[in-house]
């Protein structure tokens, strides 16, 4: 199997994804959980205008697939479809909580050991694997916080984003 025919994870995992919102019948959902997945979308729109000029990945240009096509087709498919099945199976047990959450993240975990593997990813600027799951960890639980208490969650996002962007000195005039 050569480079080409495994550098589709964004598109397959996104495509899963959304499957799995089919199947399951999570999309009538939408209308419950839209603040939270209109929230994650936000923040990651957010990076992109932010660190448009300094990425702290990016994904290598691979036939149709440029960096701009892969972060929208994730953005705007992978997350909602993320969200959308994050919130709505969430147990109620708090240590459930935990263990579903830790699932989620093994989860997004193996799609960035993926996109690492099939060279659909490039980290820059000292990003590595180790900081995109903690970016995952903290994802998952602004997500949950979110749809809790939406005004502690966009305060501690905004708290969050500003040390990732300051610890990787990721400049305002790019």
């Amino acid at each position: 199997m050569g480079v080409e025919a495994i550098r589709v994870v964004i598109l397959s995992f996104s495509a899963i994804f959304l499957v799995i919102v089919f199947a399951t019948k999570t999309h009538p959902c939408l209308t419950q959980y839209c603040k939270s997945v209109l929230w994650v979308t936000v923040i990651a729109l957010l990076y992109n205008l932010v660190c448009r000029g300094y990425p702290l990945w990016y994904h290598p240009r691979w036939w149709l697939m440029t960096d701009k096509f892969s972060q929208l087709v994730q953005i705007f498919v992978l997350l909602p479809c993320t969200t959308l099945l994050f919130l709505r199976n969430m147990p109620r047990r708090r240590m459930a909580k935990i263990i579903y959450g830790l699932c989620f993240l093994a989860v997004y975990g193996i799609y960035e050991a993926l996109l690492c593997a099939t060279h659909e990813i490039i980290y820059c600027h000292g990003w590595s694997f180790g900081w995109s799951l903690l970016l995952d960890a903290c994802m998952f639980f602004i997500m949950w916080l979110h749809n809790e208490n939406w005004r502690i969650s966009v305060g501690l996002s905004g708290l969050i984003m500003s040390l990732f962007l300051a610890w990787f000195h990721v400049p305002w005039d790019t």
